[in-house]
């Protein structure tokens, strides 16, 4: 057999590491041990022989610390997800930790492909040119909804993609904590009212009521869930009329590169289209929507949406501020301070 043949792609090795017991390897085994190294050679080697804490010589903790040390490493090694080596996973978490978690834009653009915000069409750009936009749905409300009705629902939501969505979509759902403390705060501030305060039994039942309330969202993890439909559109959308001759020739190698420079729009007309494209496609999917009983959708600001996608790319809730300020108001280019 040829050794080179590119039909024949087998591995030289897989899973050759040696096996103590079980699956845990020689390298787990050096991963475990390396703290306690680190122990021994910080007690023995970089403290002074001569120095005393309190009348008692460091060193003489030297092996109940590495005792210590082995039973953390040995944890480790056991809490190393089975995709990974414990090596590697000890590579993660130390470049995890040195590195900067706050990217400057231009850093951050090849993680996010977001490029500019543009606020007066509560429009966000992509790097490679498309411009997006979020819808919220307001989904009916189907805690108590029978198996029937979500039938029911899910076909109304089919007809929905087969029919207004006749172009590409994403969907995205997150949650968001429960606002406990503004729910209560109506009920704290009753206890302040003169007929609470002249109604001691009234005053407890409130006090009472607002303590278990907010004990039983705790222990349910009570969240709120928001979906949000991500309408797109990119360059080539508006470059050419749909259909048009012109346009399949512009896919054609090489004549296709004159085509588009001879006859594609200018960029300024170009993004206007695009906009305006943009507002159709949301108007379908609001419409479209609406059409579900019960449902409801309706385009975030520019703001909101930018929120929603920063929270995704922080992994948490965030406060940025004014974003209606920063958005509108800060300058590109900034003179000397």
């Amino acid at each position: 057999m040829n050794e080179t043949d590119s039909t024949k792609r087998i591995p030289k090795s897989l899973g050759t590491d040696a096996k103590l017991f079980g699956t845990y390897t020689l390298t787990g085994l050096a991963v475990a041990l390396l703290p306690a190294v680190v122990v021994v050679l910080v007690m023995q080697v970089l403290l002074p022989a001569s120095l005393t804490i309190a009348g008692y010589h460091p060193q003489t903790l030297t092996l109940p610390l590495a005792g210590g040390a082995i039973v953390i490493g040995v944890l480790f090694v056991y809490l190393t997800p089975s995709y990974t080596t414990s090596i590697d996973w000890f590579a993660t978490f130390v470049s995890f930790h040195r590195q900067s978690k706050d990217l400057t834009h231009e850093e951050g653009k090849q993680y996010t492909q977001i490029e500019r915000i543009h606020a007066a069409h509560d429009a966000i750009e992509r790097t490679d040119g498309t411009f997006l936009t979020l819808v919220q749905v307001e989904p009916p409300a189907m805690a108590l909804a029978t198996d029937e009705e979500w039938a029911e629902k899910a076909e109304a939501f089919r007809d929905f993609a087969n029919t207004a969505v006749r172009f590409p979509i994403q969907i995205y759902s997150t949650t968001q904590p429960f606002p406990v403390e503004e729910y209560l705060e109506r009920y704290t501030e009753r206890l302040s009212d003169e007929d609470v305060k002249a109604n001691p039994r009234l005053a407890k039942l409130i006090e009472e009521y607002v303590s278990w309330y907010a004990g039983d969202l705790d222990e349910r993890r009570m969240t709120i869930r928001d979906h949000y439909v991500i309408v797109s559109v990119s360059p080539r959308d508006v470059r050419f009329e749909r259909e048009s001759l012109v346009k399949k020739l512009a896919v054609v190698p090489l004549l296709g590169l004159f085509i588009r420079s001879r006859y594609a729009p200018r960029a300024e007309d170009q993004r206007e289209a695009m906009f305006d494209a943009l507002d159709e496609r949301v108007r379908q999917i609001e419409s479209g929507l609406r059409e579900i009983e019960g449902c409801d959708g309706r385009r975030v600001d520019v703001e909101t949406a930018t929120t929603v996608i920063g929270e995704y790319w922080a992994g948490e809730q965030r406060d940025f501020g004014d974003l209606d300020r920063k958005l509108r108001e800060m300058p590109l280019v900034r003179g000397p301070q």
